[in-house]
């Protein structure tokens, strides 16, 4: 029993600032009164008047004066904690709005790389605004400590879910991946990519709808994403494969990593904190069969396991759109009576068909573009277009921060983009200026680019700068022409034709 009274207590509460004290006043007198109410009826008062929570009051008792607010967001009680934050349940002292902090450890606080993490992670999900993604609203600091505000979710984390229920229903575990192939799809639109897809990342509402949390790794394809980190796991796989260092595929192989587990019980890939383990090959090309676990399983599951987890990157489904769209028919046809087991030839049949399906309509797989221009419509329109071929798309409106990618370039690493858009529907004469720099840059004069200017800009493109390397086109932008423009500069093979100029 603590030595503390009722009365000392009560200072204590309204030192911290969670109480004033005509609330203490009232409390007390309904716990006995001032100097008679004993320590344990005061606690139990506090409680069933919902003035203060459990965590609260253990605090304060054990003498914590400080992380009972973040500005405006009085703390109730700790989620959960990870390595680099808490996350704490929290309420708003004027709204009376109750949501979830998540407040930076005190001993990253300092250091200027987690500090970045937790910053870009706030930035990017801030514009992500969907039902499978826990949107952030607010991201502050508060006397040295950084957090965010996110919504509260009344549930678990996947991994909770699964460790308590070991194998999960197919549908349901279906309906999960759906749901985060669908966050992960919306977040795409936004160039914005997981990269540390895992249970623990995925919360379920108390309706069992999943919801992407901690995008603290995650990459924006239009910012440099060189100094970016990336989880163990994600280096693993991508040096085995030898996908480039942030390929957006390798969310669909994670996603399909836990589908595999929700199904069968068992993670996919050998569990073991030791780095160099977690980096070899062996451990991602040796998975076992996911039908070891289940020989029963339907054949459509099976099939769309196997392809989310198909180690080549190429062969892969490729976008988190499309894994949404499979997974969605996989659960009509697995309530709709389709139980037939899995059947490998039919599988590679299928896969065959996939992959000519796929090779006609994402001709620029694996080619990455960056688009110079501040026009936003234009950078909207030319992104979409081109992110449905299967281009990456990077996109700047600084023409000297995106010729900057190009300077001092390491011979022995991956160019920033393998064709350059330089656009001037915004830029107007710089647009041309930022072309002419390249097409006489020491590092960048041999590589492919594209200008698109309008008529009364064309008298200053120098007529010598066109060639085998570079083109020019018209604005308003025809895609069609683009779309035939990169294939002769980047030598790929005709796919799908666009379906208009727009």
């Amino acid at each position: 029993m603590s030595e503390l009274s009722s009365d000392q207590l009560a200072q204590r509460i309204y030192d911290c600032g969670l109480m004033g004290n005509k609330e203490l006043e009232e409390v007390l007198a309904a716990s006995g009164g001032r100097g008679r109410a004993s320590f344990n009826d005061f606690i139990m008062t506090l409680l069933e008047k919902e003035q203060m929570t459990n965590w609260q009051i253990s605090r304060v008792v054990d003498g914590q004066r400080r992380g009972y607010f973040y500005n405006k967001w009085k703390v109730l009680y700790l989620i959960g904690a990870g390595t680099f934050a808490r996350v704490y349940r929290a309420v708003h002292s004027t709204t009376g709005e109750v949501k979830a902090v998540k407040v930076l450890r005190q001993r990253f606080s300092a250091d200027a790389d987690s500090r970045e993490s937790f910053l870009r992670e706030a930035r990017m999900v801030m514009d992500l605004r969907h039902p499978n993604i826990v949107p952030i609203f607010e991201v502050d600091e508060d006397k040295g400590r950084f957090y965010m505000v996110m919504d509260f979710v009344e549930g678990q984390n996947l991994r909770e879910y699964v460790r308590a229920h070991k194998k999960i229903p197919h549908v349901t575990a279906l309906k999960i991946t759906r749901d985060i192939a669908a966050g992960l799809a919306h977040a795409a639109t936004f160039n914005v990519y997981h990269r540390d897809m895992k249970l623990s990342n995925v919360l379920l509402s108390a309706r069992g709808q999943a919801k992407l949390v901690d995008f603290g790794l995650a990459t924006v394809s239009s910012d440099d994403t060189n100094g970016v980190p990336r989880s163990i796991d994600y280096a693993g796989l991508e040096r085995c494969t030898g996908a480039r260092r942030n390929d957006t595929r390798s969310d669909l192989f994670f996603v399909g990593c836990m589908l595999y587990q929700m199904v069968t019980g068992e993670p996919p890939l050998s569990e073991t904190r030791e780095r160099i383990k977690r980096l070899s090959a062996g451990r991602f090309k040796d998975t076992k069969p996911i039908t070891i676990h289940d020989p029963d399983l339907p054949h459509r599951l099976v099939n769309l396991v196997n392809r989310m987890m198909e180690i080549d990157p190429e062969k892969r489904i490729q976008t988190a759109k499309l894994v949404q769209e499979e997974t969605e028919g996989v659960i009509k046809a697995i309530e709709a009576g389709d139980l037939k087991k899995y059947d490998a030839n039919l599988s590679a049949q299928e896969a065959e068909a996939y992959s000519k399906l796929v090779s006609k309509a994402d001709e620029g797989r694996g080619k990455t573009l960056l688009l110079i221009e501040s026009n936003v419509k234009v950078q909207n329109s030319l992104r979409e277009r081109l992110k449905e071929i299967g281009y990456r798309v990077l996109i700047t409106s600084d023409p000297v921060r995106g010729l900057a990618r190009f300077s001092d370039l390491d011979p022995a690493e991956d160019l920033p983009a393998d064709c350059v858009l330089f656009g001037c529907a915004g830029l107007g004469r710089a647009g041309v200026k930022a072309f002419e720099d390249f097409a006489n840059g020491e590092h960048t004069s041999g590589l492919p680019a594209i200008l698109f200017a309008m008529e009364k800009l064309e008298k200053y493109v120098k007529p010598e700068l066109i060639n085998e390397h570079r083109l020019q086109m018209p604005l308003p932008v025809k895609f069609k022409y683009v779309q035939r423009g990169l294939r002769k500069l980047l030598n790929l093979r005709p796919g799908q034709e666009p379906s208009s100029d727009g």
